[in-house]
């Protein structure tokens, strides 16, 4: 789900901090199923060279809804 929104955000710039914007990313909506944005800026500590701050909330904002919808189905 993640890396889905992640692309269809178009979050990724030059890679530098993917891997850990993802891990962090996971992390926070395996607590928070809704987060807030200042939940998600609280939880993404790693540095973005690129800025892509505003792309990064929107795709987790993204696969927090679907993982919601999906949850509702189970």
């Amino acid at each position: 789900m993640l890396q889905k929104a992640w692309q269809a955000q178009q979050v990724p710039q030059c890679g530098y901090c993917q891997s850990g914007m993802l891990m962090a990313a996971a992390a926070l909506l395996a607590r928070n199923a809704k987060p807030s944005d200042a939940d998600i800026d609280a939880a993404i500590t790693n540095l973005c060279r690129c800025g892509t701050y505003p792309r990064v909330r929107a795709a987790i904002h993204a696969a927090a809804a679907e993982l919601r919808a999906t949850r509702g189905r189970a």
